[in-house]
This record gives structure tokens, C-alpha cells and sequence, in this order.
């Protein structure tokens, strides 16, 4: 499906590039066919650079991003004074004509303008979701001393990308200062930017925050661990050197001969073990 906006801003469907190219009032073609618009540009078939200039009319740009779980890469020749545009995201083409028919002079250079700020339309509403969701993780592990640590790893990873993804599209901007400096969008879009980039930033303290809880969570539960392990130990271990001691192979030893002396040595080991308790409950190890 194709989508050709015109510099009176209709819109029309179907079109052929063809139709597109020859019509001097056409400005942005959009299709979710790579075909229809590279098919006839056989120079441009294997353009493997983000940017590649191909001269003072054309400029060819593949434009990485992210939606979902998915990485995706909207491709785009900036041809004279017409964009050719491949997306295959509905939701922009909707946005581009509810921007464009905002704008009172539009252009093909503010139309690819118009691709990064809804990028950072969809990563700021992305972020803001996830950023509710890491406080939501927080105050569970909080009250509930548990954390999702993989989900909290994901959206890690995804702050991360999106950061990355962000400070390229500024550095292709930055790159291309002399074709887009005179459009309107350009320095708001930098803005745009900056204000995605620090969202990604407190999404990230916040999920390095709920790590911190995951660290301290683990390292409770291992203290405790321990200090189970370490009662025990002293509670046995006067019992142990008890058991060792009258387990010696001499002739003479108490209680060898007498009839109670295992109930008298089993009542001595209790009464060392309820000592113990007490003293430990006493002094608060326990």
C-alpha cells in the first residue's frame, strides 16, 4: 500500500512511484513495499551506509529503530524535492498527515524531519510506561521483599537501545545541518532529543534503584542463611565434643558402667542445648 501527500497537502492511495515522481506538486510517497520505491533505483539497491550523499539532490537514509520486542529500519531518499519513504508502521503515516496539514509551508525535508520527532513520540510513551512499571517492580519488592529481576534486565536492555538509537538519530541531524538548518523542525527537533534522553536516564535510575533492592534482597536472605548455619553450629558444638569425648576408647570413663548413663549424658546435652536458646534469645542473635 502506498500513500503520496501533495504540497496542498491531499492525500492520495495507490499511486505508482512513476505517477509520483513526474507530478510536480507531489511531496512525500510512503509504501510498506521496499520495491516500489527502490525497484527503479538500481544505484541505490545496495546502500549499506545510515547516510550516503549522493550528491546535492539526493541523499539516501536508513534510520534504525525500535517497537516491541522487534529492531526495524525505516529506509528513505530525500530526492530533490520529494521524500520517498519506507515503513511499513501505519500509525506514522497518520501522524505525517495530521502533522503536515498542521504546518502552513511544508517541505519533503520537514516531512523527514517529521519521521525523527515521531520517534521520540513513540520511545517517550514507550518510556513512560516502563517507568510506571519499574515503580510498580520497586513497591513490590519492597513490600513483598520479591523482584522480577529478568523483566527488570529487558527493560534495561530496551532503555539502553533506545538511548543509543536516540544519540544517533542527533548525530545524523548534527551531520546534515546544511540541508535541514532553515527548516522550522530542526532545532525543535533537538529538543525532542534531550527530552527522550532524559527520560531514558530516569527510567534507568530507576531500574538500577530496583536492582540495588534485588542486591539487598539477595544479601538478606544469604545473612540469614548464615546466621541459621552459625547457630547451629555453636548449639551442636558443645554436643559434638561431648559425643567426641565419651566416644574415647579408655577404660575408665563416667557413667561407662552405669545403667542411666545414657539418659543422664542425653538429659546433660539437652539442658546445654536449651542454655544455649536461651542465651541466644537473650542477647538477640536469634
Amino acid at each position: 500500500m502506498a500513500i503520496s501527500i501533495y504540497l496542498d497537502k491531499t492525500v492520495k492511495d495507490n499511486l505508482s512511484i512513476e505517477e509520483f515522481m513526474e507530478d510536480s506538486t507531489a511531496l512525500v510517497y510512503i509504501s510498506d513495499k521496499m520495491e516500489d520505491i527502490f525497484s527503479n533505483r538500481p544505484a541505490y539497491q545496495n546502500v549499506d551506509k545510515d547516510i550516503d550523499i549522493i550528491d546535492k539532490d539526493t541523499i539516501i537514509m536508513n534510520i534504525p529503530y525500535i517497537t516491541g520486542p522487534h529492531k526495524y529500519k525505516i529506509q528513505g531518499i530525500l530526492e530533490k524535492d520529494k521524500l520517498l519513504l519506507y515503513i511499513k508502521d501505519k500509525d506514522f503515516t497518520s501522524f505525517l498527515i495530521e502533522k503536515l496539514s498542521l504546518e502552513k509551508n511544508i517541505s519533503s525535508k520537514y516531512a523527514l524531519l517529521s519521521v525523527f520527532e515521531y520517534l521520540c513520540m513513540i520511545y517517550d510513551k514507550r518510556l513512560i510506561k516502563m517507568d510506571e512499571m519499574v515503580d510498580d517492580l520497586f513497591e513490590e519488592a519492597v513490600t513483598k521483599n520479591q523482584i522480577q529481576m529478568e523483566r527488570i534486565l529487558k527493560d534495561k536492555k530496551t532503555s539502553s537501545i533506545i538511548k543509543r538509537f536516540v544519540n544517533y538519530y542527533k548525530a545524523m541531524i548534527t551531520y546534515l545541518e546544511e540541508t535541514f538548518k532553515d527548516e522550522s523542525l530542526y532545532n525543535k527537533l533537538f529538543f525532542s532529543f534531550n527530552y527522550t534522553l532524559q527520560m531514558v536516564d530516569d527510567v534507568e535510575s530507576s531500574i538500577y534503584s530496583c536492582i540495588e533492592i534485588f542486591n539487598s534482597i539477595y544479601s538478606n536472605k544469604m545473612n540469614k542463611t548464615m546466621e541459621l548455619f552459625t547457630i547451629i553450629t555453636i548449639i551442636t558444638l558443645p554436643v559434638t565434643i561431648i559425643t567426641g569425648a565419651f566416644g574415647m576408647n579408655f577404660d575408665a570413663m563416667p557413667l561407662i558402667d552405669s545403667e542411666n548413663g545414657f539418659y543422664i549424658l542425653s538429659f546433660i546435652i539437652f539442658l546445654i542445648i536449651v542454655i544455649e536458646l536461651i542465651i541466644c534469645k537473650w542477647k538477640k542473635f536469634m
